[in-house]
């Protein structure tokens, strides 16, 4: 059997990407894993989703560059260097297949190699491979062959050869893909790694497998991050920047509540025992704290009071929505009208 063909650089940087490529694809769930648990690290301690999609953006870029450019980069490198070297690596070349092995001639080289020294045989979309004993691998490009039969009788022959020479028997030549459960689509909904799983779920289900619910499911996972990430963003960044507004809300109400406490003392001879009484006494009192009742903490949306004998303590529970904390917001009192007043001010 004979073959002629022509392997050029980029025949060469093509392979290399969809070898390492089909690599990460096989280790898809241990990267997947690793990210995670990467993220997880990175934002423990207390929890927060802020730094979890940072640990998760940073983990990310890091195992990908481990498993798939540095390789990429490092192939890169050794083929200028082959290129260099070995004029006939590009060259038009023509393969026979003889009783001791390959026979490979071009115009400046000709070389076999022996049954003995071939230690892999594999393809993948556009290439058949062959690795050999010292590392290398000889390329051949499906285009030269006829059909998709003429690549598997190609690979079948010399498979024989091989069993005939050593008896190995476990070349892949003719294995048929199959495509992967779609419940492995669940990765797509954790956030960013499920972008990741996305774009790969959707170059598979165009150029792989032929598969639309593939495009769909890793179409949904880019989308699903895309949407977490901006509510994250919003809850996190704009929120806050709302929060502050509600609490110079919260500012000015609780000033103008403190002098309606104060005045119901004057009125009553003491404090009122809670806030219901200054606004049963007062129906326009506002007893309720914007910034709570504002971003829906259903808890208590009533600003803090409590009487404690001549004195009291009022205060909103500030943006985090968490009473007797370092972002309560007392009513503002000038300290030299301070002993005036019943008011009082907890310590953090």
């Amino acid at each position: 059997m004979e073959i002629e063909y022509q392997t050029t650089k980029k025949d060469f940087v093509e392979f290399n990407k969809l070898y390492y490529k089909n690599a990460l694809q096989k280790r898809l769930p241990v990267v997947i894993a690793l990210i995670f648990i990467c993220a997880c690290v990175f934002g423990a301690k207390p929890f927060n989703w802020e730094t979890f999609l940072i640990g998760t953006t940073i983990s990310t870029i890091v195992i990908l560059g481990i498993y798939y450019f540095i390789p990429i980069l490092r192939s890169s490198v050794g083929l200028r260097k082959v290129l260099a070297k070995e004029k006939s690596a590009s060259e038009k070349k023509k393969l026979t297949i003889v009783d001791e092995g390959l026979l490979i001639e071009s115009e400046n080289k000709t070389s076999t190699w022996k049954w003995e020294g071939i230690v892999s045989l594999q393809s993948n979309e556009l290439f058949v491979y062959i690795f050999v004993v010292d590392k290398r691998y000889l390329l051949f490009p499906k285009r030269y062959f006829s059909s998709e039969s003429e690549v598997i009788n190609f690979m079948g022959l010399i498979q024989s050869k091989i069993t005939a020479t050593n008896g190995v028997t476990n070349f892949p030549f003719n294995r048929i893909v199959k495509k992967p459960s779609y419940s492995i689509g669940l990765i797509c909904l954790i956030p960013v790694v499920g972008a990741i799983a996305g774009v790969i779920f959707i170059v598979n289900g165009i150029s792989k497998y032929k598969d639309k619910w593939f495009i769909i499911i890793g179409f949904s996972g880019i989308v699903f991050t895309m949407c977490i990430s901006a509510f994250l963003f919003y809850y996190l960044n704009l929120g806050r920047v709302m929060r502050s507004g509600f609490a110079g809300n919260s500012q000015m109400q609780l000033n103008t509540l403190m002098k309606d406490i104060e005045f119901y003392k004057i009125k009553n001879g003491a404090y009122p025992d809670s806030l219901e009484q200054i606004s049963k006494d007062d129906p326009m009192a506002w007893i309720d704290d914007p910034l709570q009742s504002g971003f829906g903490n259903s808890e208590n949306i009533k600003f803090n009071y409590q009487k404690v004998g001549n004195h009291y303590y009022l205060f909103s529970s500030g943006i985090d929505g968490i009473p007797n904390t370092k972002d309560d917001i007392y009513p503002q009192v000038a300290p030299t009208d301070s002993a005036k007043f019943g008011l009082i001010r907890k310590s953090y």
